[in-house]
């Protein structure tokens, strides 16, 4: 009965939610055989979208867990790159080229939509890995139009010096995550263009969250009156707080229009299906900053600053079936300077606008955004 995976790596293909779920290994079965002969480099991508307080340290930190939940126990090393502003990549090509020794290939393999095919574009500006610290202008040479959709095995030239080669891979597509369901309009609101904010929630015994339309986060019960929930995802995501008894007629009246993404109408909604329910139930040590996240595939996180066990279940959290749920250490502990307050976050005005302009689209663009609550973590939150 317990649908909560605590121990990974061991099979729970049936539990609805995973606790420190491991690194997808659908490319497997092609390494297996050579699986000893590989060195493995882990390259943290768009860290340049990640804020201040994701120092370097925290993130190796916690990268390197991820990698020993996901079986890879030593990789050779971890790099924090910016494909956007060229950071972190000349030191990413100078231990390539030094791994690939006198004949060695570089394959380069990562998840849909995780910037593989930019931070390759971004390493072909380098002048074929000489040690310039200019990236240069160029075309890109291995993505298409579309984000996550590599066109097949690539040969990428001029990045390494002969007789070394590079491989660009198509993405390893995760069937847990929602971005591959989504159109290209809804992707570009998934997939952050800016810095994270974050944005942080006091929430009491039956208040809820939506996350766009493609999520919602339930406070069924916590340990003291208030806790803290952090949602860290795009901002042209809109976010919603309300009631947990007004969640589902707030859902059927504005998803698609002013709760987006989804883009669309009924038939939009219809074709992604009906939300499932994901029971989680989370621990942490303090009200002062977020110690368990709760992670929804390919939409962004949700950081949870609580003392003792909130019992969160019966239905906490929602999203699409199939959708990856699942409960890790706080990657980013902070708060928000404000709290936000109940209605809908400061990025429904720009979407109310994007609505009027859209034929054939409903929606209440009345609403405005509304004060900040004050700030986190003073007096005693969460006991009565």
């Amino acid at each position: 009965s317990d649908n909560v995976w605590r121990e990974a790596p061991i099979d729970h293909s049936s539990d609805n939610v995973r606790r420190e779920a491991p690194i997808d290994h659908s490319s497997d079965n092609v390494l297996d055989d050579a699986y000893g002969k590989l060195n493995t480099v882990l390259v943290l991508t768009k860290s340049d979208l990640l804020p201040s307080a994701a120092t370097k340290a925290r993130l190796l930190e916690w990268s390197r867990r991820r990698a020993r939940a996901g079986g890879i126990f030593e990789p050779i090393g971890v790099h924090l790159v910016s494909s956007h502003t060229g950071w972190g990549v000349q030191k990413l090509l100078s231990q390539l080229e030094e791994l690939c020794g006198d004949e060695g290939e570089v394959w380069v393999m990562g998840a849909q939509n995780a910037g593989k095919s930019s931070l390759i574009n971004a390493m072909s500006g380098y002048r074929g890995g000489t040690k310039s610290n200019k990236l240069l202008a160029r075309a890109p040479v291995t993505a298409s139009t579309m984000p996550g959709t590599t066109i097949g095995v690539v040969e990428v030239k001029n990045v390494l010096p002969a007789p070394h080669r590079m491989l660009d891979t198509p993405g390893l597509l995760h069937p847990h995550q929602l971005t591959p369901r989504l159109s290209p309009e809804e992707v570009k609101c998934v997939l952050p263009r800016r810095a994270l904010k974050p944005r942080t929630y006091r929430l009491s015994k039956g208040a809820a969250i939506h996350i766009g339309g493609l999520a919602r986060v339930d406070v069924e019960d916590c340990p003291g009156s208030t806790m803290y929930l952090t949602v860290w995802a795009s901002s042209d995501i809109v976010c919603h707080f309300g009631k947990i008894d007004k969640a589902e007629e707030l859902f059927q009246k504005h998803a698609g229009s002013l709760l987006q993404p989804p883009i669309g109408d009924a038939e939009r909604l219809k074709e992604l299906g009906r939300w499932e329910p994901f029971d989680v139930d989370v621990e942490g040590g303090s009200y002062k900053e977020s110690t368990t996240d709760v992670a929804i595939g390919g939409v962004g996180w949700v950081g949870v600053g609580v003392v003792g066990t909130a019992q969160l279940t019966r239905r906490q959290v929602w999203t699409y079936p199939g959708i990856g749920v699942t409960t890790r250490a706080a990657l980013i502990p902070d708060f928000a300077k404000d709290l936000e307050t109940p209605g809908w976050s400061h990025t429904v005005t720009a979407a109310a606008k994007k609505m009027k302009s859209a034929p054939g689209k409903t929606g209440n663009a009345k609403h405005t955004p509304r004060g900040k609550q004050g700030r986190p973590g003073k007096g005693k939150p969460g006991r009565k």
